[in-house]
């Protein structure tokens, strides 16, 4: 990783004594502050991690991309045109607009495709994702990411821009 990439991450990681909720089931005294990157830090980021999606799907290379919810900012936009031959963009799908039921499945069928958020956590969100998409019959190449904290290996690689700080896990909630 470059010391650009550190430099980009040590502006926008918050450090707290007491820990914070993040996203629906985890806990952590780090935060990191996607929303606060600019176009020029979001685009070398975005750069970084379509090199390392390339080295790790070959000789397999996306054919769409699928936007999870949550999101602060567009690093599947970056990635399409990152990750296409120059001049193109690939296909950005929503993952809210993929449901099986009004008849928008079709358009994974026979498709790599990436899986791209801001930041994997737990990972239960993707692993719901990759689960539709493959019912859907794609094939999911890898999860792509500006920060991975991740507890381990999942049914395809992470590739991020940075590994972040472990979460704690908490106890689901009756």
């Amino acid at each position: 990783m470059s010391s650009e990439i550190r430099e980009i991450f040590a502006a926008i990681t918050e450090r707290f004594e007491v820990p914070i909720r993040i996203g629906g089931r985890c806990e952590a005294n780090v935060f990191y502050r996607v929303d606060c990157l600019d176009e020029d830090d979001l685009g070398v980021l975005a750069g970084y991690v379509a090199e390392r999606v390339v080295k790790v799907c070959q000789p397999s290379l996306p054919e769409k991309l699928v936007n999870l919810p949550g999101g602060y900012t567009e690093l599947a936009t970056f990635l399409s045109t990152e990750l296409a031959p120059p001049g193109e963009s690939l296909e950005v799908i929503a993952y809210e607009d993929l449901n099986p039921h009004n008849g928008n499945s079709h358009i994974l069928k026979g498709s790599q495709i990436v899986l791209v958020n801001d930041v994997i956590t737990t990972a239960r969100s993707c692993l719901e994702a990759h689960t539709q998409v493959t019912m859907m019959g794609a094939t999911v190449l890898c999860w792509a990411a500006l920060v991975d904290r991740t507890f381990g290996p999942g049914p395809v690689p992470v590739v991020a821009s940075f590994t972040g700080e472990p979460v704690t896990l908490l106890e689901d909630l009756p």
